[in-house]
């Protein structure tokens, strides 16, 4: 039993979890991460989230198991390799869902409609939109901007349509390097283990990494200036954090081409100590410029 449960945490791949940090964009970018009541109910939102994104990981690596054990690294999991059956790992998942789904609803029932539209989505995904090009990529973007609307909802705060699109273009930059580092990784086997891979090449690859992080940049940029961010915010020192954003999206391309992490995002972000470095150094030049309520401007001309 012990075996089981060690071998299902593995599936339920926590480390993954820390791309659902993004529901807390809500409570800082809200102005409202002194407050312990929202902070409180965020943390519940994550773990609720989290669980449920687990189970659905556990749904994919099931119907993905046959293609999974073709594959030079997810061959490595647990249902993939057997060191945990497939039937035993989605009847734990069935008794586990419903107690997340029923405790989100609890939670908030905005919250509650947004999880389980994920839910729905990702079997979609599943079952039909990873066989298409483009749309696969974009599948996985989408769930992002969920993440975001889902951290918002929960505490009743608005979000900004420019952080949305920037949520979108950086997932979708991150999507399109996995397809990267998939077919540099698999070589003449990228289509046996995912056929979609065969509508795919470097080349095009390239091409839509670049769009994406060009739009990635701008968004953002569009966002620190954006007079309703300002009113917001009650700042308009937003723009300050723009050479940490560009320095982290130029140190992504450097682990995509030069370090060869493409294929695993999560890996490369929790790896990197330089991402690593950057995404702490903008999170205190944020709290600065929002909380310190530091006055400082520079002069008009030079």
């Amino acid at each position: 039993m012990k075996k089981i449960f060690y071998n299902y945490l593995l599936l339920m791949r926590v480390p993954q979890w820390i791309k659902n940090i993004i529901l807390f964009a809500g409570i800082l970018f809200g102005k409202k991460i002194t407050d312990q009541s929202a902070f409180i109910t965020v943390v519940f939102a994550f773990f609720l989230f989290s669980i449920i994104a687990s189970c659905q990981y556990v749904i994919n690596d099931y119907l993905d198991r046959e293609e999974d054990a073709r594959h030079p690294e997810k061959k490595k999991r647990p249902i993939a390799s057997g060191a945990i059956d497939g039937s035993i790992a989605l009847a734990i998942t069935l008794i586990i869902l419903p107690l997340a789904l029923v405790a989100s609803y609890i939670l908030n029932h905005a919250f509650a409609f947004i999880v389980l539209f994920y839910l729905l989505f990702n079997i979609v995904y599943s079952k039909y939109l990873k066989h298409q090009v483009i749309l696969d990529v974009m599948s996985i973007s989408i769930g992002f901007v969920l993440r975001a609307i889902a951290g918002a909802i929960v505490i009743d705060v608005a979000f900004s349509s420019w952080l949305l699109l920037c949520t979108f273009m950086l997932s979708l930059f991150w999507g399109f390097s996995k397809r990267r580092g998939e077919l540099d990784l698999l070589e003449g086997n990228a289509g046996k283990h995912r056929k979609i891979l065969n509508e795919y090449s470097t080349s095009f690859l390239d091409l839509m990494m670049s769009i994406v992080a060009t739009m990635t940049l701008m968004s953002y940029v569009m966002y620190t200036i954006s007079p309703s961010t300002i009113q917001n915010l009650g700042t308009d020192k937003m723009i300050y954090t723009v050479p940490v954003v560009v320095y982290a999206i130029f140190r992504s391309l450097y682990i995509i081409y030069i370090k060869n992490m493409g294929h695993n995002p999560t890996k490369a972000i929790l790896t990197d100590r330089s991402v690593i470095a950057s995404g702490f150094l903008w999170l205190a030049i944020v709290f600065i410029v929002m909380y310190a309520k530091l006055e400082f401007n520079l002069p008009t001309e030079f």
